[in-house]
């Protein structure tokens, strides 16, 4: 009998800085780059679980990319 790899999704990372307007994932919600912070980071424009928009200053290597499904 042949087993089945598991095929588990891996989250897309960012190669490159994103540029700023982009949409992207950070931990669990969805954000926009909005631009660059003092040194690496970057600033994003996400809302968050009780609906406050917020702006957070994260690193980018922190980011994925969009899945193939925004909903």
């Amino acid at each position: 009998m042949l087993r089945k790899k598991r095929v588990t999704p891996r989250p897309l990372l960012l190669t490159v800085r994103p540029k700023r307007g982009v949409l992207v994932r950070y931990s669990n919600r969805y954000a926009q780059v909005l631009g660059d912070a003092r040194g690496k980071p970057l600033v994003i424009r996400s809302l968050h679980a009780d609906g406050v928009e917020r702006r957070s200053s994260v690193k980018w290597k922190n980011l994925r990319l969009l899945d193939d499904q925004l909903f």
